[in-house]
């Protein structure tokens, strides 16, 4: 029995000190979270991604890859950006020539309606912000373009382009893989953001988008 009433009042007093202040100076607030039993690893030592990190010269936590390394499921584009112009349009232009997603030569139509699924996420989550959920240059519904210039249009049928000579409806899958990887004007590379089958995933959607505005 005394073993009993010794337990309930060992549980008021927690309870009641567990809504207690924790405020260091005394006043509580309300977002004063009371004391915390055994916190472990509630509360993140590590930085986050894009907070200042003092242990580096740029002061920036958000890290490229090691020049040199290769992360797991990147690989190496011999399609060079250069800072010579003419060097690059000829490199944008050849993987425009010569690029092709190799998977789509095995997949059925199943499979093609998952890719083109997956790639229309992967556009909602990098793409679409700039360039409008249809591809229209955000004129509709881009949520950066409120702000700054509208980005290009996927099914542009008119104005041709300065790399490629072409409207931005007909580029090929490799115009836009070239362009995703290195970025082009306004637009910052997203080769560490994205892996080459999420590359090619967004752009089976584009592709879509394309075909769709032609028919």
């Amino acid at each position: 029995m005394m073993i009993f009433r010794y337990s309930v009042i060992l549980g008021f007093l927690l309870l009641v000190s567990s809504c207690g202040d924790s405020a260091s100076d005394g006043i509580k607030t309300s977002k004063d979270p009371g004391y915390e039993y055994m916190p472990d690893m509630y509360h993140s030592h590590a930085y986050e991604t894009y907070s200042s990190n003092p242990n580096f010269s740029d002061s920036m936590s958000a890290r490229l890859p090691v020049k040199g390394t290769i992360p797991r499921d990147f690989y190496p584009f011999e399609y060079t950006d250069d800072n010579s112009t003419d060097i690059t349009y000829r490199n944008f232009n050849a993987a425009g020539d010569e690029m092709i997603d190799e998977r789509l030569l095995s997949m059925d139509d199943y499979q093609k309606q998952k890719y083109s699924a997956d790639g229309k996420q992967l556009y909602g989550m990098f793409c679409a912000h700039c360039h409008g959920k249809n591809g229209d240059g955000g004129q509709a519904d881009g949520t950066i373009v409120e702000y700054f210039t509208n980005a290009p249009s996927f099914i542009d049928s008119l104005a041709p382009r300065i790399r490629s000579g072409k409207p931005m409806i007909d580029l090929l899958p490799g115009h836009i893989y070239h362009t995703i990887f290195y970025g082009y004007e306004s637009m910052g590379p997203h080769a560490s953001l994205v892996t080459d089958e999420e590359r090619w995933k967004i752009i089976y959607y584009i592709t879509e988008l394309q075909n769709k505005e032609k028919n």
